[in-house]
């Protein structure tokens, strides 16, 4: 079980690393009656990542004929084609500006007026059917199933892992349900600074982690 958990780690943290989920995050928590709105969101964004983890887990454990192949060896070739995925998107990432992102997400703001929280439960489920999070997310069920852990052990490390992956998401609502009136300034300066500095930074994370996951998954083979 241990030995999986870097990789999942590391597999939840890129999956983290999204000017998007955060932005929609603190969208919500700055609009008006965000604690209506925040809750759903959170639940339909954990619970999303739950049931892709866990479906993609149980389901490649019970396919049929599967290769008995060394676990280190898939583990480590896993992580070398999650690497070089995440090391192309990262170079897209630097050579493309796309403002689609931001239009999304103006379309959405002016959505929320008369959404409904079960709306933000389908909006928190939705973010996880994104090709880039199902990718990584199938690759962390992948990871679990290939260890055939036990089931409270494989139960506890599809749920590891929709924490980290959703920390863009946990984070600033436990931060604003801390202290509502306090975390209101420094959510506006989070949001306005993603806007203008976002996407850079996501690619320079992201880029690292596919570099440190080819080169640790390299050494383990």
């Amino acid at each position: 079980m241990l030995s999986v958990i870097p990789s999942l780690v590391l597999f939840g943290l890129a999956g983290a690393i999204s000017t998007v989920p955060v932005s929609i995050t603190i969208m919500i928590l700055l609009a008006p009656e965000p604690r209506r709105r925040a809750l759903p969101f959170l639940i339909g964004s954990v619970a999303g990542s739950i049931v892709v983890v866990g479906f993609s887990a149980v389901g490649l454990h019970l396919l049929p004929g599967r290769p008995a192949l060394n676990q280190d060896e898939i583990l480590a070739w896993l992580g070398l084609l999650i690497g070089f995925f995440l090391i192309a998107y990262a170079l897209y990432l630097f050579g493309h500006r796309s403002q689609s992102d931001s239009a999304v997400l103006g379309k959405m703001k002016a959505r929320f007026q008369s959404a409904r929280p079960w709306e933000f439960v389908v909006l928190g489920l939705g973010l996880n059917l994104r090709p880039k999070a199902i990718l990584l997310a199938v690759t962390a069920g992948a990871l679990i199933s290939v260890r055939e852990p036990p089931l409270l052990q494989g139960t506890l490390l599809v749920f590891a892992y929709a924490a980290v992956t959703q920390s863009a998401v946990v984070v600033p609502i436990s931060v604003w349900l801390h202290s509502p009136q306090r975390a209101e300034v420094p959510l506006t300066a989070i949001y306005t600074w993603m806007q203008l500095n976002g996407q850079k930074i996501a690619a320079i994370a992201t880029l690292t982690i596919g570099v440190f996951i080819v080169g640790y998954s390299v050494v383990q083979l």
